[in-house]
Parts: structure tokens; C-alpha cells; sequence
């Protein structure tokens, strides 16, 4: 079904879901190697990290998705494309990290040097979240080729080939930031191209009650593998196969994917008008929220002292509700206000 301005309110669901999988990715990492924490519940944050880890992903597939939608038929301007696209996630993404390097260059953290902030700026690496915006960016580039290929060819031999694409350049291709090199994520773009081409089809099959049910006793299965996989990685320094590490995650974050679709595409046929319009408003300010949630995140161990409050659980979920309570608010604030402030122009 299709909601404002034409948009398919499944897709601004599962947009709110998977920013708010971004939040939660960021605040309990640091509560994984927490000292404090026991082995019950060191193990449960490492289960509910890797479970979202999927968040990435999904914001390159709506990514696909929205975009075939919106460009599949008719002539296609390369340069307008871009310049749109630049113009609402560059120019932000430009502000935000030159605030945080400002901030950086206050406390001492970073110096205060052009050529180090171009170069942080181009490799998204000043703060760990912003690498997402050097990786779409190149999806956007290419965007062209993608739209031509899958108007062209058999999107099931497409989804296949550039999987495979992306399973090769794991095993075999290395280089220092890899991990925002278009190939490394090219599979989940491509699901979302290949979801707009099967769109009627998938829609149909996915939002039937029983594909949900078979999809979460799977997803909840691959994810505690996930992070029984991490935990022998990162935290017990056990030796674990990273390229079957690499492997494990991408059937997961396509698994995931397709779970939490199903799950928005239940949601928009349910009687829950409250729920799904604030879902819709946290959707429109994802990016905002995106870019601004680790400065809370960087504030929070100020706010709330570990010494003070010696329960991990109980100090996560201060941090959690003081980030929530904080940037959700803000963003959708800033947004209800630059809409009135648009509409009166």
C-alpha cells in the first residue's frame, strides 16, 4: 500500500527499524567487554549487538529498493540524480564531520590540520558510524549501471551474480578500508533492486503470517550462531575462520532483511495507527538521528557514572533511555519544525 507522496509505508517501517538497530548496535558495543558484566549477560549483549548487525544492509537494500522504484521507468538523468543525492546526504554528512572534528580538536583528541580532516572526511573513518556515507555514495554513483543491468537481465541471475561477486571479493581481496568498498555490501543493493522487480510477488508471499513465524525461528537461530562465532572471535581470542565469519554474516543480514520486511509488511496491515505514524516520523528523520546519536553516546559516560551505578544492565539502560530520550525527541522536533517553516514559505 502506498502512503504519502506515493511511498510504500512497509519501506518507512522497516527504515524505522533499522535505525533504531543503528542506536542500539552503538550502545551496547561497549558494553560487550564490559568489566563489570557476568558471563550471562556479556553473552546477551553480544547476542542483541550481532542480532541488529544487520542495520548497515538494510539501509543499502531500501536504498536499492526505493531507488528502482522511483527510477525504473522513463529516461534517467545521471547528473540531476546525483546532485540531488549529494546535496541531502553529503552536505549533511560534510556539517556533522566537521562538528565532531571540531569537537575532537577541543578536547585535544585530533589536530587541528586540513589535510588530516579532508582525509577523514573522504574515508568516513573520524568517527566509526560515518563509513556509511563513503559506501553509499558509491552505490549512488553507480546507480546507473545497477539500473541498467537489472532493466536488462534476469534479476534472479543478477541477485546470484553479484552474491557471488561478494563472496569472492571476501575470500580473496583485502586492503585497508575494504570494509567500505562498494563490493563488500553489492549483495544487499542488489536485493533491493531485485525486491522492486519481484515486488508483487515477494510482497504476497512474505506478508503471510506463517512466512514471519518460519522467518524469526530463523533468524533468532542464525543470530545466537552469529554471536556464538563473535564471542570465540573477538571476546575468548579463539581462533575462528574470519571468511566463514564474513560468510555467516551475509546470509544473516540477507535473512535479517527479509524477516524485518515481513514484519513491516504485517505492521502496515495492522490496526496500530499510533504505533505506524511514529514509526512513519522516526523513518523520515533516520539519517539525522544516524548522524547525531554517538555525540549522546560520547556525552553519556559524563552523565552517567559507572561508579554510581554498579548493575551493567541497569547502566545500559540509563545510557539507552538518555540517548533515546534525547536525539529521538530532538530530531523529531527539528523535523515538525522545518516542515511548518517549509509550508509557510
Amino acid at each position: 500500500m502506498a502512503g504519502r507522496a506515493g511511498r510504500l509505508e512497509e519501506v518507512d517501517y522497516f527504515r524505522a527499524f533499522a535505525c533504531l538497530a543503528v542506536v542500539l548496535i552503538h550502545t551496547t558495543a561497549g558494553y560487550v567487554t564490559w568489566d563489570s558484566a557476568g558471563p550471562l549477560t556479556q553473552s546477551i549483549f553480544i547476542f542483541v549487538n550481532r542480532a541488529l548487525t544487520y542495520a548497515v544492509p538494510a539501509f543499502l537494500f531500501i536504498s536499492g529498493f526505493v531507488l528502482f522504484q522511483r527510477y525504473r521507468e522513463g529516461d534517467f538523468a545521471y547528473f540531476p540524480f546525483l546532485k540531488k543525492r549529494l546535496r541531502q546526504i553529503v552536505l549533511p554528512y560534510f556539517l556533522w564531520t566537521l562538528f565532531y572534528y571540531g569537537l575532537f580538536v577541543v578536547r585535544n583528541i585530533y589536530p587541528l590540520s586540513f589535510r588530516f580532516f579532508l582525509q577523514k572526511l573522504l574515508l568516513g573513518d573520524l568517527v566509526y558510524h560515518l563509513y556509511f556515507v563513503v559506501l553509499i555514495v558509491q552505490f549512488y554513483l553507480l546507480f546507473g549501471i545497477f539500473r541498467w543491468l537489472f532493466q536488462k537481465y534476469s534479476s534472479h541471475f543478477l541477485l546470484l551474480g553479484f552474491f557471488l561477486i561478494n563472496v569472492l571479493f571476501m575470500k580473496y581481496v583485502y586492503f585497508s578500508y575494504a570494509d567500505r568498498f562498494f563490493i563488500q555490501y553489492s549483495t544487499f543493493f542488489a536485493l533491493g533492486l531485485y525486491f522492486a522487480v519481484n515486488y508483487q510477488n515477494i510482497k504476497e508471499v512474505l506478508g503471510r503470517f506463517q512466512a514471519v513465524l518460519l522467518l524469526a525461528v530463523a533468524y533468532l537461530a542464525v543470530s545466537v550462531l552469529l554471536a556464538q562465532q563473535y564471542e570465540k572471535m573477538y571476546v575468548l581470542q579463539q581462533g575462528v575462520n574470519s571468511f566463514l565469519y564474513n560468510l555467516l554474516w551475509l546470509f544473516f543480514s540477507v535473512l535479517a532483511i527479509v524477516f524485518y520486511y515481513s514484519i513491516a509488511l504485517l505492521l502496515q496491515n495492522s490496526p496500530w495507527t499510533a504505533l505506524k505514524s511514529f514509526l512513519a516520523r522516526l523513518s523520515d528523520g533516520s539519517y539525522l538521528i544516524y548522524l547525531s546519536h554517538p555525540l549522546v553516546l560520547m556525552l553519556a559516560p559524563r552523565v552517567i557514572k559507572a561508579e554510581h551505578i554498579p548493575s551493567t544492565a541497569l547502566h545500559f539502560l540509563c545510557t539507552l533511555v538518555l540517548v533515546l530520550g534525547t536525539v529521538l525527541p530532538a530530531v523529531l522536533f527539528y523535523r515538525s519544525l522545518k516542515s511548518k517553516l517549509l509550508s509557510k514559505a
